[in-house]
């Protein structure tokens, strides 16, 4: 049976658990959308709540791609509030399957990066 690596042990031990607690809580931290170049730009969203009973504060949301534009409906959320966090996909006329990462990135200490993903199906442009 294959031992788990070292660090990873070390850093369960260490670490409080409330460092690796997460207050944003996903609707759906993964979304699928189908676009094509003729449609232009596609919008999609990710919804989320504050589990937690402090304030959090989005700090950053970069995306793997530049044609992916998150942009946070506002910055910080009271607990129990709701948020939507809107994307725009700006096709590369790329036919093919592509899944692009988005990094929520917030005010909270000791926890990692929120992952989402944004699963983009691109068509091939219809023939004439």
């Amino acid at each position: 049976m294959p031992r788990p690596p070292v660090k990873a042990l070390v850093l369960a031990l260490f670490l409080p658990a409330a460092a690796w607690a997460q207050s944003l809580e996903w609707e759906k931290p993964r979304v699928a959308i189908r676009v094509s170049p003729s449609t232009g730009k596609a919008a999609c969203e990710f919804r989320f709540t504050n589990k937690s009973d402090q304030p959090v504060r989005i700090k950053a949301a970069p995306a793997t791609c530049s044609c992916v534009a998150p942009k946070p409906d506002k910055r910080a959320y009271a607990p129990g509030e709701s948020g939507v966090m809107p994307v725009i996909y700006s096709p590369k006329g790329r036919p093919g399957v592509r899944a692009y990462r988005l990094y929520v990135v917030t005010d909270e200490k000791g926890v990692r990066p929120y992952e989402l993903v944004l699963e983009v199906n691109e068509t091939a442009e219809p023939a004439n």
